[in-house]
């Protein structure tokens, strides 16, 4: 029997070394041995994945916020807009109606007329308020000693008598003037100043014959401006009767005539 020898055993065994080369060869150039990724370098990929993701989300949210508030201040500047646009056409319009109710006959007429009874009632209201304040005025300087003197009431009475006789010849001058109806004028204007120096003095004779000229001027005011409103609300009066037969005067007469024939079928519906 023939005794084996170590040597013979490597040499036999090189050719399953030589085979094992060559498929190694065949393989060792293969991309995949690089490119495939470790379990360390996969988890790593992941977390970068989910956080570009996330970093994505996070922009498109944002981008949807911005487009949102821009779509917002769009249409608050559209809506501003607007509303200025509606407003720059409401100012014109009035300005065409303004401009039209001054050229027109019938609107400058009913205007005139409102203004003349505003102006007129607001002049009867000074001329109530100093006759109010002559009258207590003059129940001081005649009756002072209270309610138990007779004279306490009827002082009232006297400055009454007075203001009212001087209103109506001063209003009623102005009525009848505006139809042509003069009078005695000179006669009239006697009696006005006789009446307005006599409740002038009523209110101011204590003080004049103390010398108190102060005290005097103060309380001859109420009656004055008795005196001033009755002449402007003459002046006034007539003036405003001289503009409004004018407006009436340029009204064709056949719109007057519809104007005051409109005016019942008016109230009733």
């Amino acid at each position: 029997m023939r005794e084996e020898h170590p040597l013979d055993d490597e040499v036999v065994a090189l050719p399953v070394r030589v085979e094992r080369a060559r498929r190694r060869i065949a393989y060792q150039s293969d991309p995949a041995l690089t490119d495939a990724l470790s379990e360390d370098e996969l988890r790593a990929e992941r977390e970068l994945a989910e956080k570009i993701r996330t970093y994505e989300r996070d922009q498109r949210w944002k981008q949807i916020k911005s487009a949102s508030a821009h779509a917002d201040r769009l249409r608050e500047t559209t809506a501003e807009m607007e509303r200025a646009e509606m407003a720059d056409v409401m100012l014109a319009r009035k300005a065409i109606a303004a401009q039209r109710r001054e050229s027109n006959p019938r609107a400058r007429l009913a205007s005139l007329y409102q203004h003349r009874t505003w102006s007129l009632r607001a002049l009867a209201g000074v001329v109530i308020a100093g006759m109010l304040w002559s009258a207590v005025n003059v129940q001081h300087n005649i009756a002072p000693g209270g309610p138990g003197d007779p004279l306490y009431w009827a002082s009232f009475g006297l400055e009454a008598m007075i203001s009212v006789c001087l209103v109506i010849i001063m209003i009623g001058t102005t009525r009848v003037s505006e139809w042509g109806v003069m009078g005695n004028r000179t006669q009239v204007l006697v009696a006005e100043l006789f009446l307005l120096t006599l409740t002038i003095a009523l209110n101011t004779y204590p003080h004049l014959s103390a010398r108190h000229w102060y005290d005097a001027a103060v309380h001859a005011v109420a009656p004055v401006m008795i005196g001033v409103a009755l002449m402007i609300h003459n002046a006034a009066s007539a003036r405003y009767s001289t503009a409004i037969a004018r407006a009436s005067a340029e009204i064709p007469s056949e719109d007057a005539e519809d104007l005051l024939s409109a005016a019942p079928a008016f109230r009733e519906s």
